[in-house]
């Protein structure tokens, strides 16, 4: 898979077609999802996909923006087992994912939910884990859907630091130390209102994500950006330099952050 070219063609798909996605796409994306990497490999995570017509008339008013329920063919839904920082392993999963749909034709979007066990009684799913995450799956059929990497975004050196907090750093470091890439397709990664939450400090052999504190989102949504945020820069990390793992362990050092962020995790380069 070709996930600079994944991440680059990124978007938010509302409106699809009612053309039916096959089978055997449904296969490879469980199969991908089953074989590739975790972000926290411990917490147990299961897919279901539901592509009968019914599931949006269940979940209408009760998922979706402001009770807005996208109408697609086909539901991805994650389900997990609740154990630390099991939401950002869910938005990690989710997005690859989402990778794996963009690279078979297939569009997509994330819906938004707030009862995991109302969710669970809707579909009639048996299983003592939570609802994690909902993606709406099928074929784009607004042709004006924006592009989610454009130009609008902040640029690397807006959201890269060196050392601690405000100190900024130059491109050209960026490239002699191999992180250009990575730092690039990381700020494309998606957020609500595409507020850009994300900050990375870089301190030696070491990357810190740090992501602001607002309003705008809930926990819920600012751990599955988080989630993503890792997904996007580990993967140009695993193809284009190692095999790289994030910790979402706490770091005994404060990068002079401010009180509107927080750090949230950190990996070795």
């Amino acid at each position: 898979m070709d996930y600079k070219k994944l991440i680059s063609n990124g978007k938010s798909v509302r409106e699809f077609k009612n053309k039916a996605i096959e089978e055997k796409y449904f296969s490879e994306i469980e199969n991908y999802i089953k074989n590739s990497k975790k972000l926290l490999p411990e917490i147990d995570v299961e897919l279901e996909i539901f592509n009968n017509e019914d599931v949006y008339e269940k979940l209408d008013k009760i998922s979706g923006y402001n009770g807005y329920m996208i109408k697609a063919p086909s539901y991805a839904v994650i389900l997990s087992d609740v154990k630390d920082n099991y939401i950002e392993n869910s938005g990690y999963v989710g997005e690859r994912l989402i990778l794996k749909a963009r690279d078979l034709g297939i569009d997509s979007c994330w819906i938004t939910f707030k009862d995991s066990d109302v969710i669970k009684e809707k579909l009639g799913i048996l299983s003592d884990k939570e609802v994690t995450a909902i993606i709406a799956l099928g074929y784009e059929d607004n042709k004006n859907t924006k592009n989610k990497g454009g130009s609008d975004r902040l640029g690397v050196e807006e959201i890269v630091y060196m050392n601690e907090w405000g100190q900024n750093v130059t491109v050209t470091e960026l490239e002699e130390r191999g992180l250009f890439d990575a730092f690039s397709y990381a700020r494309m990664a998606p957020s609500t209102l595409n507020r850009q939450p994300w900050r990375f400090i870089i301190d030696g052999a070491k990357v810190i994500l740090v992501v602001k504190k607002d309003d705008f989102t809930s926990s819920y949504e600012r751990s599955i950006e988080v989630g993503i945020a890792m997904l996007y820069f580990g993967l140009i990390i695993d193809t284009t330099m190692f095999d790289l793992k994030w910790s979402m362990d706490s770091i005994n050092k404060d990068y002079n952050v401010p009180n509107d962020y927080e750090i949230v995790g950190h990996c070795n380069i």
